[in-house]
């Protein structure tokens, strides 16, 4: 008799708690449903006012609250700055720094060490100046098998300070090609001032406060970054890496992540889910995309999403291309996502989809006069 009472009892037991299991679970669900319907309401909020940005050759389309910053960009192996600031105080910095490069004793304590200066003047309101200086040369023999060869390794540093519509430019390398230093007077005859980063009107290449007029050509290898965040979900940040004429690299995005499992522990690939991952085309371009919902360890459930281009080595409209979104950015640690997977998938799927090339039409304009070669005489001053 007591067997069969403890025996009830324990179906009684197991019954409720199934029931609850099961309760909890459909709670789960409706409370996970009722956060993406708010969600996806708060993404068609957001998404109601969208501004457009001009990144490299590209256009995206991002809330209108996004505060997103456009760096490090570098073409033709030239770093490139901008920053407001007023033309008086530009031409007082330019002329401190001239001085300071003729002040400067040469590789061999000579007073050789600015070679040549260019007075810059285009077409496009850009003024200011460019300096050819600080030229080392190493000279030496090494070993080539059972013999000794001569060598020697020569570069400059080549330098533009730039300045239109009120925002200066710094275009410059450290150690350049003697043979290669034309390439910086042409580019800057190239520099459009854009200091309220509208979208131009003709194709060619944006980075921040500008854009270079084309055509500019694959072995230049443009390439710029943007970073950008939402104030109203402080978690959530994009990345957009743009990057021409680069060898594709060995493998694409998903069969990185193919092989990326045998790396991780059991434990590590149960945290991982794999909500997306194939081709995507977006804007004419084919990429791969990768979207992962992930518990971290601890337990605070985020997302990333990952669409990339391969890229080309001759087409500068196909470019290596990454562009991401990740939730749960925290100061020192992951936070849990502010915004379901719902709502995070349609804020995704909205932003992504907007990718496109910038397809103006160019604009007829005067031939701008080619630069004369540096002169070794550093008083004389060619135009640009």
């Amino acid at each position: 008799m007591k067997r069969q009472v403890w025996n009830r009892a324990a179906k009684l037991l197991g019954a409720v708690a199934i029931a609850a299991v099961a309760a909890s679970l459909v709670f789960g669900q409706v409370r996970e449903a009722e956060a993406g319907r708010r969600d996806q309401a708060d993404v068609a909020r957001m998404t109601q006012k969208m501004k457009t940005v001009c990144i490299g050759r590209f256009l995206i389309d991002l809330p209108d609250e996004t505060r997103l910053e456009l760096r490090a960009p570098r073409i033709h192996g030239l770093d490139i700055s901008s920053f407001d600031e007023p033309e008086a105080d530009f031409q007082a910095r330019l002329a401190q720094r001239e001085a300071q490069l003729r002040a400067t004793p040469d590789q061999f304590g000579g007073n050789k060490n600015l070679e040549s200066v260019r007075e810059v003047r285009t077409e496009n309101g850009v003024i200011g100046k460019i300096f050819f200086h600080s030229r080392k040369v190493t000279e030496g023999t090494q070993a080539n098998g059972l013999e000794l060869e001569r060598y020697r390794d020569e570069g400059i540093a080549i330098e533009a300070m730039v300045h239109g519509e009120g925002v200066s430019f710094a275009l410059a390398a450290n150690d350049y090609n003697p043979d290669n230093i034309e390439n910086l007077p042409r580019l800057v005859a190239k520099l459009v001032p854009n200091p309220h980063n509208q979208i131009p009107t003709e194709p060619g290449f944006c980075i921040d406060r500008a854009w270079f007029r084309d055509p500019l050509t694959p072995n230049q290898r443009e390439q710029v970054m943007m970073s950008a965040q939402l104030p109203s979900h402080p978690d959530f940040e994009f990345l957009a890496i743009l990057a021409a004429g680069n060898k594709p690299a060995a493998q694409s995005l998903l069969e990185r992540r193919a092989a990326r499992p045998s790396i991780l522990s059991v434990a590590e690939r149960w945290r991982i889910s794999v909500l997306r991952g194939a081709p995507r085309t977006i804007g004419g371009i084919t990429g791969d995309e990768l979207v992962k919902r992930v518990t971290e360890m601890n337990d605070a459930v985020v997302y990333s999403f990952w669409w990339e281009v391969d890229g080309t080595e001759d087409n500068v409209l196909v470019p290596h291309f990454v562009f991401q979104m990740t939730t749960g950015e925290g100061n020192n640690e992951r936070v849990p996502s502010s915004m379901s997977q719902d709502g995070a998938m349609a804020l995704w799927d909205k932003i992504s989809s907007s990718i496109r090339l910038h397809t103006q039409r160019p604009v007829k304009h005067t031939a701008p006069v080619q630069p004369a070669r540096a002169s070794a005489d550093a008083s004389r001053a060619p135009e640009v």
